[in-house]
């Protein structure tokens, strides 16, 4: 009878398509942590079959569970992930994300060792396409809770590691949500209960994805996830409304001003 391997502590997912150079600074910075009781699983929905694995052999220490699967979409892979993933915790670092700085894992795992939180979220460093570089400002969870999260202010996937058997529970990622399932994910797991925080910073993600280029459309999305979840009543859903109607004219205002400052 074949030993049963020990569970992880945390599995870290990758999903990548088209886009090896991206991967390849993922997986640097994934080979940089301490691994001791980490899974390494990557969905890869990539046309070309042998640039993900090629990227891979260039860290022959680094035990990965690959897989290729045909592309569905974002969210279906980071299912595929979740689904193949046996750690106690998930995050999800995918193609062109990286840990702030080699410390990160290990002391996450500290900090998940020492809370029973079904979440727990640190800060980003966002990396703007000029190079800019700004870390997300520290904000109240509680205050922003209280307004339903129509502020602007929620944890990120980059920056979140989510008990494993709850995320399934809750149902993965909804792909009826296109650009922000992550988003509605983990507002599903707010419903569970508050989230552990980090007091450091996580993880460096580039602007410029898709919640971002089709920013009208995720603002839909925001506002839909957190009236189908959170499901607020009365002055609360009031102000929900309120808050991303502000938030929504701030943007516009700002994106219009912007075009014709950056005009040739």
């Amino acid at each position: 009878m074949a030993e049963e391997r020990p569970r992880p502590w945390l599995t870290v997912v990758t999903v990548v398509k088209d886009a090896p150079g991206d991967f390849l600074r993922t997986i640097e910075s994934v080979a940089s942590q301490d691994l001791a009781g980490v899974e390494y699983v990557v969905i890869d929905g990539s046309r070309d079959t042998s640039a993900v694995p090629t990227c891979m052999g260039a860290f022959p220490n680094l035990p990965v569970d690959y897989v290729w699967s045909a592309p569905r979409g974002i969210y279906p892979a980071m299912n595929e992930g979740l689904a193949r993933a046996r750690g106690e915790y998930v995050h999800f670092a995918n193609a062109g994300d990286v840990f702030y700085d080699p410390s990160v894992l290990g002391r996450v795992r500290t900090a998940a060792g020492s809370t029973d939180a079904p979440w727990i979220f640190g800060d980003v460093e966002i990396l703007s396409p000029s190079g800019h570089r700004v870390i997300t400002p520290r904000w109240d969870y509680a205050n922003e809770k209280s307004a339903s999260f129509s502020r602007g202010h929620f944890p990120c996937h980059q920056g979140t590691f989510a008990k494993r058997s709850l995320l399934l529970a809750q149902g993965g990622f909804d792909p009826s949500y296109s650009i922000v399932a992550d988003y509605a994910a983990f507002l599903k797991l707010s419903l569970v209960g508050d989230p552990g925080h980090l007091d450091f910073v996580v993880a460096t993600f580039a602007e410029g994805g898709v919640s971002t280029t089709q920013w009208r459309e995720s603002f839909r999305q925001f506002h839909r996830a957190r009236r189908e979840i959170l499901q607020p009543r009365g002055r609360v859903a009031l102000r929900e409304y309120r808050e991303t109607v502000k938030r929504y004219a701030a943007v516009e205002f700002y994106r219009s001003v912007w075009s014709k400052v950056v005009r040739p």
